[in-house]
């Protein structure tokens, strides 16, 4: 087995590069001999996979926070949007929100016995990106879009969050977002039914359960269920939000009167007002808006569980 890791030492308020040094003696016990290399820059993650898996790397052990893990799962995407299936995937969480690792450890998802693999799905986003161009990203965990696209933005730029950790981190940049978040229309498409339209706070579509440092936004949802929860907040009563939102963490929302949930393959959303800026969250990063189509790529990624990181709860793959 050839294993290539990549590390962001940026995650978590600088985690991943306190924690590197424990982290390699684990995987040393763990993988045997591997190569690694430190990420410097956004996206470049990606690139680093990418030329690991064309060099004949079996594994990818990506180190740092949801973001590290979205771009090394990037890595696996060919030019022509194939995914390489003769690499498998494994997380160690160093990171703000860790929520793929929540995901993966959740009762129901069965921890993987050492050495073995499973398969898990993805998703692939199409939208449009910041300098207004079309863009594609695939996606391991949850996207969403509305409300769940400005708290992203505010937990990057917010200094007031900065040395908070993740949970209160994103539970605080909610807060501020939400008493600024304009509630807008937006046109849903699931499947082959009909279109309907829904005055928005903000929909997930999950193929894992957890987002925004610890919500269990989608209880329901499974990695390899060959399908995406789709669960919608409709706008409303801002002040019923915020005194709700706990319900949101024990993941005992789904019958609130202002969440709806259904099922689905694949997923269009336009906002009706053309001139709408409706930001997308993918996997804890926006990096662009609607419009965006969203589709489930079953079995695409084989999960292998190697050890956990220093401070991380024991289970399947960290992130």
């Amino acid at each position: 087995m050839s294993c290539f890791v990549v590390v962001n030492p940026n995650a978590g308020r600088g985690r991943g590069g306190r924690q590197w040094p424990s982290i390699a003696d684990r995987l040393a016990r763990d993988v045997g001999r591997f190569d690694h290399a430190f990420t410097q820059r956004p996206g470049e993650a990606t690139t680093l996979v990418r030329r690991a898996i064309d060099s004949g790397t079996t594994l990818v052990v990506a180190v740092g926070g949801d973001g590290t893990v979205n771009e090394a799962i990037n890595g696996y995407a060919a030019e022509d949007g194939t995914i390489s299936q003769g690499c498998a995937f494994a997380a160690l969480s160093a990171g703000t929100g860790a929520d793929f690792v929540r995901s993966l450890s959740a009762p129901g998802d069965a921890a993987l016995a050492a050495d073995a693999v499973r398969r898990i799905d993805l998703g692939r986003v199409t939208y449009i990106a910041d300098d207004g161009r079309p863009a594609s990203r695939l996606f391991v965990n949850i996207a969403s879009f509305g409300l769940s696209g400005e708290v992203d933005r505010a937990v990057s730029a917010a200094r007031t969050t900065r040395f908070l950790p993740g949970r209160p981190a994103y539970y605080l940049a909610t807060l501020s977002a939400l008493w600024r978040y304009r509630f807008t229309d937006v046109r849903l498409t699931v499947d082959d039914q009909p279109p309907f339209t829904v005055n928005l706070a903000m929909a997930a579509i999950a193929n894992g359960r957890y987002f925004g440092g610890g919500m269990q936004v989608a209880p329901n949802a499974r990695l390899d269920s060959g399908e995406f929860e789709i669960v919608v907040l409709h706008g409303g009563s801002k002040l019923t939000m915020v005194k709700d939102l706990s319900l949101v963490y024990r993941g005992a929302h789904m019958d609130h009167p202002m969440v709806t949930a259904t099922s689905g393959h694949r997923i269009v959303a336009e906002p009706v007002d053309p001139d709408g800026d409706v930001l997308l969250d993918i996997d804890g990063e926006s990096p662009g808006r609607l419009n965006a189509e969203f589709e489930i790529l079953p079995g695409a990624l084989a999960l292998r569980q190697v050890c956990p990181a220093a401070g991380q709860a024991s289970g399947p793959t960290g992130r």
